[in-house]
């Protein structure tokens, strides 16, 4: 069982950043398309395409171009995170081993019981 997900930790890793390329190929398009127009592609653009490519979008009328590519993109990429994070949560217990033995000593007294006083 620990192999299984092991293997789809993998798969949904390599899913994330393929999801993560994507959005760098549609970022880098939607740069080229801009300065094609002749609009300015600023710095700032060029560090959001390397920080979080799926905020880099067109400006003006061919904004919603780049909408729906970006938002697959996203939920590929935050679908593939999330199912990474539990299989290797899955794996982690699975595969667990506790090299240490229980803390020793007295074991806990009772507690005390009630007063009889009223």
């Amino acid at each position: 069982m620990a192999d299984l997900f092991h293997i789809l930790a993998g798969i949904a890793i390599f899913a994330a950043i393929g999801a993560w390329a994507v959005a760098v190929r549609g970022g880098r398009a939607a740069l080229a398309a801009e300065r094609a127009a002749g609009r300015s592609v600023g710095p700032g653009r060029i560090a959001l395409l390397v920080l979080w490519p799926f905020a880099v979008r067109r400006t003006g009328p061919e904004r919603d171009l780049d909408a729906v590519r970006t938002g697959k993109a996203a939920i590929a990429f935050f679908v593939s995170v999330t199912v990474a994070i539990a299989a290797i949560s899955a794996y982690t217990n699975l595969t667990f081993q506790r090299d240490h033995a229980a803390p020793g000593g007295a074991p806990p007294s009772a507690p005390a019981g009630a007063s009889n006083k009223s």
